[in-house]
């Protein structure tokens, strides 16, 4: 690789380490997610920092073109989508399950506050109170 292609490799694997741990800092990433990124990162680091390693673990594990190196970054990306994919459809399903839980419990107040205002026109008070009734929220 060239020295440019070297630096601008340094720069993002700075920039993706940085903006990582800044994401952590920040609590809009948990560290159990950031855990891969940091991981990305710093192997994006060490291939920056040696450019020759690629070439030398190539040799050791008898790969004769470079460019199948590339096959265990791709899985390792691709593991990286399925963890975040399983994440995503848990979290989905939970959300669903709020929704109709809280639906159910809005349908469950709007009875009651119907069962209230019965007793109270039945008891004589016409459906009057002493404190103000809350409005009903939709």
């Amino acid at each position: 690789m060239s020295l440019v292609q070297d630096v601008m490799l340094l720069v993002l694997a700075i920039v993706l380490l940085g903006s990582t741990l800044g994401l952590i800092r920040n609590r809009r990433l948990r560290e159990e997610y950031a855990l891969l990124w940091v991981c990305t990162g710093l192997m994006l680091l060490a291939f920056a920092a040696f450019p020759t390693t690629i070439f030398t673990v190539a040799q050791w594990l008898g790969i004769n073109h470079v460019v199948l190196m590339m096959l265990p970054c791709f899985l390792f990306l691709m593991a990286i989508v399925m963890h975040y994919s399983v994440v995503i459809t848990k979290h989905s399903d939970c959300e669903r399950s709020l929704v109709q839980e809280t639906a159910l419990l809005k349908d469950e107040v709007r009875e009651l506050q119907e069962q209230v205002r019965s007793l109270l026109s039945s008891a004589g008070q016409g459906g009057k109170t002493d404190s103000p009734r809350p409005p009903d929220r939709k």
